[in-house]
């Protein structure tokens, strides 16, 4: 219905296009609400890993640290 001069369609097929309009932005908005569920039961599924990640990080930071005080003491 792509630049269809609404003005000439009767009211009822107007209000008809308008109904079916309003469900398919509420289809949609569900979609987009399940997609970004989904996305952040991902993440959840792998806060662990990535917690994992930091301590190791963090870890290998504070033994880089002691290094640089030991080097700096001697």
């Amino acid at each position: 219905m792509e630049h269809e001069n609404f003005s000439s369609l009767p009211q009822k097929k107007l209000k008809k296009l308008i109904k079916e309009t309003e469900n398919m932005l509420e289809e949609l908005k569900c979609e987009l609400d399940k997609r970004k569920t989904h996305k952040q039961h991902e993440e959840i599924d792998h806060l662990e890993e990535y917690f994992e990640d930091a301590d190791h990080n963090l870890t290998n930071l504070k033994k880089f640290i002691q290094r640089v005080i030991n080097e700096i003491k001697k």
